[in-house]
């Protein structure tokens, strides 16, 4: 199949741009025509044939849905699909996310472009019922690591967390939970990867500062509170290495489409504190739950942070269960499926 895949930036690289880009290089290894373009080529690459685009956002669904209204013989007449191609709309995170209550207009004509589309893909079994209403199939279909098979190296006692400063993303949880048993565990470390730019950054380092106490000249560069345990790292250009070295993971996200962290991870054997059970490690053995507070997480990390072998069992674990459960090839199977029913549903 010729397909198109539209993601409107590929420039911030975050978790929803990697698996998109590793989505493109898997269709096209499997014998697929997948071109991947931006808002850039957009009004060039619809006058191209497709048998299907991939639309990876509601962003981008707007950029399709725009461009067609603009055609009021296709847009009225009922018997003649509104794309004139099959359009699958892929949802990387929460769809309630995508719906902001101070937008109302962008709202309704969201939920207009959704009753358009061949088929709507989303990353958990969850998030079923919040789409099943547009009428259109709908596929749950998770992400692959791309470290699926490599193999650990001796591991630090280091926790991290990668992942962008954000309210959602918790890391506040995490800071007090570590501050509360740094004093049991003074040989360990937290490393928080990721942008360090922002007010949810700075409101992170003045708390990790302010349970430590005040700041130190001596401390290292990028070293903020708890006596010199929580580094502030930035962006790691070596995710790899970090996975490879680290004791564990710490994964305190409140809201998420697909934890991509937790399957990285997994492939390096590493579990996961989790304050839920996101993509079901915890339930084959593979992470801990560990409850939103911060007693119930420090809970959580002491129990890893103590138990070498808890930490081997559990990281054996969580590589078998997303070996299996999310297998590229396995992925790639779905997503066949997915394609052949969206190309035959335009009629």
């Amino acid at each position: 199949m010729r397909i198109g895949i539209y993601k409107d930036t590929l420039a911030n690289s975050r978790g929803a741009d990697k698996a998109v880009i590793a989505l493109a290089e898997g269709l096209r290894e499997h014998g697929h025509d997948a071109v991947l373009f931006e808002k850039s080529d957009f009004a060039v690459r619809m006058k191209e044939p497709w048998d299907v685009v991939i639309s990876t956002g509601t962003n981008e669904l707007l950029d399709l849905y725009n461009h067609f209204s603009l055609r009021p013989l296709r847009s009225l007449r009922q018997k003649t699909p509104f794309f004139p191609f099959p359009v699958i709309q892929q949802f990387h995170t929460n769809p309630r996310s995508q719906f902001k209550w101070k937008r109302i207009i962008r709202n309704w004509r969201i939920r207009r472009a959704l009753r358009h589309v061949s088929a709507i893909q989303v990353l958990s079994e969850r998030f079923v019922p919040q789409v099943a209403k547009y009428g259109a199939p709908v596929f749950v279909i998770g992400n692959w690591s791309a470290y699926d098979g490599l193999a650990a190296k001796r591991a630090k006692k280091v926790i991290i967390y990668p992942a962008a400063f954000a309210k959602g993303k918790n890391q506040k949880l995490l800071i007090k939970a570590f501050a509360r048993i740094s004093n049991e565990f003074p040989e360990w470390e937290l490393r928080l990867l990721g942008r360090t730019e922002g007010k949810y950054a700075d409101e992170c380092r003045r708390l990790a500062a302010k349970l430590s106490g005040a700041m130190g000249s001596s401390r290292p560069t990028g070293v903020a509170g708890v006596e010199g345990q929580i580094e502030f790292a930035g962006y790691s250009n070596d995710m790899a290495g970090e996975y490879a070295s680290c004791a564990f993971v710490a994964f305190p996200s409140l809201d998420e489409g697909f934890p991509l962290t937790i399957v990285d991870a997994a492939a390096f054997a590493k579990p996961c504190v989790m304050v839920e059970d996101w993509i079901g490690t915890a339930a084959a053995g593979g992470g801990l739950v560990a409850g939103p507070t911060v007693g119930a997480y420090a809970e959580g990390l002491r129990r890893l942070m103590a138990n070498k072998e808890l930490r081997r069992s559990l990281g054996e674990n969580a590589q078998k269960h997303c070996g299996r459960e999310y297998a590229k090839e396995k992925i790639l199977e779905k997503w066949q499926m997915l394609l052949t029913s969206a190309k035959n549903d335009l009629g």
